[in-house]
Formats: C-alpha cells, structure tokens, sequence
C-alpha cells in the first residue's frame, strides 16, 4: 500500500526518471526525423510545431507510463489484479495512438518501448537496481539506431550466419559433448576441447568483428592493435608484402606488425587465465606485460619521431568461423593435447617444454591453451606452464620475424627483428626472475 514517507517518494522519484530518460531520446528522435530534408530557415518553425505533428509518445507520456506501473504494483498489494489491467490499459491506448498516427514508413519502436515503460515502473518495486540497468539499456538500445544504420552496409550474409554458427555452438553442440577423457593421460576431453574451440572462435570473431566495423582503412596503429585481435601471421605477412612493393610503407608496416605481436600476447595472457586459472595468468601477465611494452614503446617511438607516417593501411581479414574450421582446429587442438601430455609423460618436463616450442612456430594458442588446460587437468606446476607459453610466444615471435625477413626484405626485416628479439630477452629476462 502507499504510505506518505521518504522512501516512497524517492522510490516514485526514480520511476519518474527511468521515464523521463527514455521519453527524452524518443521525444529528440522525432524532433530530428520531423526536421531531415529541412531548409535552416525552416527550422525554427518546424521545432515549434513538432509536439503537434509527433503525437503524444514523449517524455511526459513515458514518465506517466512508468509511474503508473510502480503505483499498480503499490495499491494492488500481492494481487495481480491491478498490474494486469494497467497494463491491459496502457497496451490499448498505444495500439490506438499507434493506429491513429501510424504512417508508411513508420516503425514501432517508440510504442514497444513505451509498453517497457510501465513494466519498469512494476519492476522498481521488486528489484530497483535491476529496473535502472534495464531502463539503461532500453535507452541504450534507442539510441544506437545511427549506430546500426551505419553498420547493417558493412555486414555480409556470411558474418551473420558464422554468428549464428557460432550460437549454435556456444547453446547446442557443447553441452552434448562428453565430459569424460579418453586418454591414459586424463587431458582429452571432447567438451573441454569444445569449450576451447569455442574460447578462441569467440576471441577471433570479436577481432573480425572490429575491422568490419572500422573498415578496412585505418593508420598503420589501428591496423596492428585490430588485426593482432585475429591473427598477427596475417598482419606480419601483409605488411612484409607491402613493404617489398612500395618501400615508403616499410616503417608504417613495422609499426602494424609490432603492435599485432603486444596484442598476441595480451591475447595469450586473456586464454591462459580463462583456461588455467588467475594464478597462471598473474604468472603470465608480467613477462607478456614487459613484451608488450617494449613493442609498444618503440611503436610509439617511430610514431612519434616521424619515421612511421599515419597513412591509410588495408588488410584483408576473412571471417575466421566456420564450423568445417572449427572441426579441424579442434582435431589440431587435440593432437597437441596428446602430444604434450605424452611428452611430459615420457620425457618429463624437457619433453613438454620442446613440445611448447615446436608447436609455437606454427601458432601460439592450441599450445597455449593446451598447456593451460593440464594446469587442472593432470596438476602440471604454474612454473612449467608459465615457461611453456612463453618458450611458443618466442618460437611463434622468431617465425614472424623470419616471415618478415623473407616476405618483406632485409629493410624490413632486419630492424623488424631486431624490435621482437629485444621485446623477447626483456619477456625471458622478467619469467627467469619470477622462478
């Protein structure tokens, strides 16, 4: 019931606000989309009149939705009876406006968000921190549609369906798969090796996602910091072969490269914790830290002295879910499962760390996750780990150089190698003194 005191009046307050910030975007969406196409001379006439040629759906007419709900819910009581029929009421009224109003190219955006309103309003008394967060996100939702306007051109079917692939796996595929292992080791597990799968599809995706949204022109920086989100190989590779063709790229072509690398390994230290634990990756965290300093220092410092101009760089990056993909890196994951483990087994931790560094020059993350995966799995010592990763960081980081070497010349290679090699002693220098 309602009783006059200080909580109830700060809680209608709040019921009155929640409505009042989502009304406020509606009300200055329409009072945009009334003045597109206008003449500057027009304008001012057209903001007086628009009240009258939106309707009502405004900031008022929100806050009034929001206070009606949390008063349904406070003269109701325990009953439903009062809720339903504001709601009933509130539903009614909107479909008329809507049908009285509703114009050919209209949506029903507005109206859907006015049907929230009042159950925000119910919602605050149960649970006001949840009805703000929600309200928050109503808001959030109303004001992103310049947003995905803007991105809906740069989508392809393909994204959208390696997206829907993607659920598919995360909601269905892996909860059916086995939990149990299948080898004398007890580290190959089909959902464990599942959920890395998954881990690192999820990783690349977000990365993908990030250069279809900011195009694929950028400066040498933004080039390197997004592509290292999906693959540094790649970004090494393209800008080693734009460098041999136009040699006033090579210094914005290090920067790209260097940068992917900084991001590799804040890329490794984000996997390993999620697989290992938050004692691997604190354990981590330091040498890849120092790593990615020394590379983003001397990026900065070629930036900043002039060396790497700014200029536009395009680097194709391909939509790195498929579900055939999938399937195979999971095999590949599988076997370097296996192989670790059975190196550890047989020849000790020798075994698995050479195992580390001859699976990191073809790539970091099966390794990486493999190893992290046997922290838990067969009690393998966050010191050996740490050393592991680190030993495939390097072999991966010597191939990159390498790559650069032969891919983009001497010019490009030579202090290209010289920036990594550098970034690796201080990396191996900062893992010896944590031993």
């Amino acid at each position: 019931m309602l009783t006059l005191d200080l909580a109830t009046l700060k809680e209608a307050a709040i019921a009155v606000a929640l409505g009042l910030m989502m009304g406020l975007e509606r009300e200055r969406s329409g009072f945009e989309r009334s003045l597109e196409g206008q003449e500057e001379t027009q304008r001012r006439r057209l903001a007086d009149q628009v009240e009258g040629t939106r309707g009502s759906l405004g900031a008022r007419t929100f806050a009034l939705l929001t206070l009606l709900g949390w008063i349904s819910v406070k003269v109701g009581g325990d009953g439903q009876a009062m809720p339903i029929a504001v709601l009933a009421f509130s539903t009614l009224m909107i479909g008329l406006f809507y049908f009285q109003t509703s114009a050919g190219d209209r949506g029903l955006t507005t109206e859907v968000a006015a049907l929230a309103a009042p159950l925000l309003g119910m919602l605050l008394t149960r649970d006001a921190l949840l009805a703000v967060a929600l309200a928050v996100i109503v808001t959030l939702l109303l004001l992103s549609k310049p947003w995905i306007r803007a991105w809906i051109p740069k989508l392809h079917r393909e994204d959208l369906t390696a997206a829907m692939q993607l659920l598919i796996v995360f909601a269905i595929l892996l909860p059916l798969l086995p939990a149990k292992t299948l080898d004398p080791w007890g580290v190959l597990s089909p959902r464990k090796v599942g959920w890395m799968v998954a881990l690192i599809a999820a990783v690349d995706f977000l990365g993908y996602a990030l250069n279809r949204v900011l195009g694929p022109h950028r400066g040498a920086l933004l080039t390197g910091l997004l592509g290292g989100l999906v693959s540094s190989t790649v970004v090494t590779l393209t800008m080693s072969r734009r460098a041999r063709e136009d040699a006033s790229s090579c210094e914005s072509g290090q920067v790209a490269v260097m940068l992917a690398c900084a991001i590799m390994g804040c890329r490794v230290v984000l996997l390993a914790g999620v697989v290992g634990g938050t004692v691997l990756a604190r354990s981590l965290i330091w040498p890849m830290a120092t790593m990615a300093s020394v590379l983003l220092g001397a990026s900065g410092w070629m930036s900043r002295a002039g060396t790497a101009p700014i200029q536009s760089e395009e680097i194709e990056v391909r939509n790195p879910f498929h579900l055939k993909r999938a399937v195979a890196w999971g095999l590949a994951l599988a076997t370097i499962l296996l192989a670790s483990a059975a190196a550890r087994a047989w020849f000790g931790e020798k075994g698995l760390l050479i195992t580390a560094g001859l699976s990191g020059l073809a790539d970091v993350d099966p390794i990486a996750l493999a190893v992290s995966s046997q922290v838990h799995a067969v009690g393998l010592p966050t010191a050996t780990a740490t050393l592991a990763i680190i030993l495939a960081v390097a072999a991966n980081t010597c191939t990159k150089a390498g790559l650069a070497w032969l891919a983009g010349g001497r010019a490009f290679g030579q202090r290209l190698a010289g920036m990594l090699g550098a970034s690796l002693v201080a990396a191996l220098l900062v893992a010896w003194a944590q031993v």
